[in-house]
């Protein structure tokens, strides 16, 4: 995409878009920061368009469960701004994490994904499955992984 670019980006780069966008209840401070934003192996993705953060997306390693340890890294906050949504900036932004992490060894990603986020991620060839579960303040959520080690 013409303008578009990914990149790693540091983890206060992430809470303007995570403010407007996914807890607009917040301020585009470090209340918008996530407990393990600085801990060891944490991705954050940026997409960047003129200079400016318009896409984000944390990577970090976590197992879930139910999926086996090779679906080694969630995602969390992901997220893109609404004046640069239905371009493919989240797309961009997945599959470039999803190439960074595997050429790491890592095997698969899991998220909770919003239930207005589901088409996306199936759409990408993520499975989507289990019941709906509801994230205080958040609402119906559905986990929604992929694997690339098969």
């Amino acid at each position: 995409m013409k303008g578009y670019a990914v990149r790693l980006v540091l983890p206060s780069e992430t809470w303007a878009v995570r403010a407007s966008v996914l807890w607009p209840e917040k301020s585009a401070d470090d209340t918008c920061s996530l407990d393990v934003d600085s801990d060891d192996g944490v991705l954050h993705f940026g997409v960047m368009y003129q200079n400016e953060v318009v896409g984000i997306g944390s990577f970090m390693p976590q197992n879930h469960p139910d999926l086996g340890p090779s679906i080694a890294y969630r995602l969390r906050a992901m997220a893109t701004h609404f004046d640069h949504r239905g371009i493919g900036v989240a797309t961009m932004l997945i599959r470039h994490a999803e190439s960074v992490l595997q050429e790491q060894g890592v095997g698969g990603i899991w998220a909770d994904a919003r239930k207005g986020a589901l088409g996306f991620y199936a759409g990408l060839g993520w499975d989507v499955t289990g019941a709906f579960y509801t994230v205080p303040k958040r609402g119906p959520h559905r986990l929604v992984w992929t694997r690339f080690d098969e």
